[in-house]
């Protein structure tokens, strides 16, 4: 009697330890390489699929917001894509943590988490844009500081200033920089008859960012405009020229006329 209940209890612990192979034999694999990709204050998680997992799988990603919320709120489920955006449900100066999951008609898989991501500090800022405008020998640079997506750039880097490098079309490695600058217009005294090409960078003082540098941009710098003491003497020098130029085309003309025309006195035996 007692060996047949050794021998029950012994086939329900097998029964249960191979059910829960089976089981974990079973379990979903996790997503890999999960990462944030955030730039101008937007935010998308991205990853890849589960690695040897040629399933059709679906996902489930979510974001916790520390010191506001202690629970995961999901954004993104049941979607085949590999990346969620966020962005629209984050705070400019919000701290969080992300998490995504695969699944599959009801099995799921282990959550992956990423570290703590804070908005404002970890965020990558883009390229300001820039625009040139050329006057005689100036060339005038105007900058505008990166579009955020979900605030304006002066209420989170309140101080910031640009880096500018400049060159002459085809001597890149002879650039010239200029750094710490403040205002969003600088013009620049440059070589007349010249191509210059510039890029632009904006340095934050909170958490000393530095974006994305700016498309390179180029523009050519035209003869300088005259000085008015200059143009008043080209214009004396073209009255002085001119007026006798005239004067001697109507002597010219009233010898020609006369010799065609003569002044000859007729016999008196023709007048009446």
């Amino acid at each position: 009697m007692q060996s047949t209940v050794f021998t029950i209890l012994f086939v329900k612990l097998l029964c249960l330890t191979l059910h829960g192979m089976t089981a974990v034999l079973a379990e979903l694999p996790s997503p890999s390489n999960i990462r944030i990709n955030s730039v101008n204050m937007g935010l998308v998680l991205e990853w890849d699929p589960p690695q040897n997992h040629t399933e059709k799988l679906t996902y489930r990603s979510e974001y916790k917001w520390k010191s506001v919320r202690s629970s995961y709120q999901y954004v993104c489920w049941n979607t085949t894509a590999l990346c969620c955006d966020f962005t629209s449900h984050l705070n400019k100066f919000g701290v969080y943590t992300f998490q995504v999951r695969a699944e599959r008609e009801g099995e799921t898989s282990h959550w992956v988490e990423t570290k703590e991501f804070i908005m404002d500090e970890h965020t990558t800022l883009g390229p300001p844009s820039v625009t040139l405008v050329s006057s005689g020998a100036n060339i005038e640079v105007s900058i505008e500081d990166p579009v955020l997506r979900i605030s304006e750039f002066k209420e989170i880097y309140n101080h910031a200033t640009f880096n500018i490098t400049y060159w002459k079309e085809g001597q890149e490695k002879r650039a010239k920089r200029m750094t710490g600058i403040q205002l969003h217009k600088v013009v620049l005294e440059l070589e007349q008859w010249t191509r210059y090409c510039f890029q632009v960078w904006v340095v934050t003082e909170r958490f000393f960012k530095q974006s994305q540098p700016s498309n390179v941009t180029c523009e050519s710098t035209p003869k300088a405009k005259d000085r008015p003491w200059v143009m008043a003497l080209v214009m004396f020098v073209v009255m002085a020229v001119s007026v006798p130029l005239v004067v001697l085309a109507f002597w010219h003309c009233y010898r020609v006329v006369s010799f065609l025309r003569p002044k000859v006195k007729l016999p008196g035996h023709f007048t009446v």
